[in-house]
């Protein structure tokens, strides 16, 4: 199955074996991905593994994985757009911490920020968890009284990674109701993040 070559944990398939799977996996979301959430089936493993995996292979050290995963994320949300609002959730959240200086320790978070629950077992099923971001320790924080991040400390993005990610970033964003929809869909729901609000301070700040 093409989805399980991209675990980038199984030791069996090398990173060409990756790359070729990730060129089929575009083509097949190029021509149907907008039909693939007709079999129920496959939809699932697109939102949950599939996703996990190339979120997971978008932080890769090969330029090759990282560009082809990266197409193939653009892809699978430019054409299953509204069946990924949680994946595209933690997907631009994370894109813009790479793109964006560090966060230090004990800055005050907002609403419902990418925490231990986005990222490591999340309790909304649908999130791909991601062990490479590492959680962060909500509840020592409530015992002690110390205010979180409200992201995941993550490596800024350089060089022709940062080119990538903001490459990739652009593409999704040229759908002509993203910023509608990105505020209807995050920033009028409590139950996530100020998605619009945080867009609109990275491009202007960063």
């Amino acid at each position: 199955m093409l989805i399980n070559v991209l675990d980038p944990n199984d030791q069996q398939h090398t990173d060409s074996t990756r790359l070729i799977a990730l060129g089929v996996l575009n083509s097949a979301f190029e021509e149907s991905g907008s039909h693939i959430t007709d079999f129920p089936s496959l939809a699932v493993l697109i939102t949950d593994p599939g996703c996990k995996f190339l979120f997971q292979l978008a932080r890769s050290d090969n330029p090759a994985v990282l560009n082809a995963s990266l197409r193939a994320i653009s892809t699978v949300f430019d054409t299953m757009r509204k069946h990924l609002k949680l994946q595209q959730e933690l997907f631009l959240a994370f894109t813009m911490d790479r793109l964006a200086p560090p966060i230090l320790p004990g800055t005050i978070g907002r609403k419902g920020g990418i925490m231990a629950s986005s990222v490591a077992g999340s309790p909304r099923s649908s999130v791909p968890s991601s062990p490479a971001l590492g959680p962060q320790s909500e509840e020592k924080a409530a015992d002690t009284g110390l205010s979180t991040p409200s992201r995941v400390l993550v490596v800024p993005a350089k060089g022709e990674t940062r080119d990538s990610l903001l490459e990739t970033l652009a593409q999704i964003a040229r759908h002509p109701s993203f910023m509608v929809d990105l505020y209807m869909n995050y920033d009028c729901d409590v139950n996530c993040e100020n998605m619009f609000e945080r867009l609109m301070d990275f491009c202007t700040k960063v």
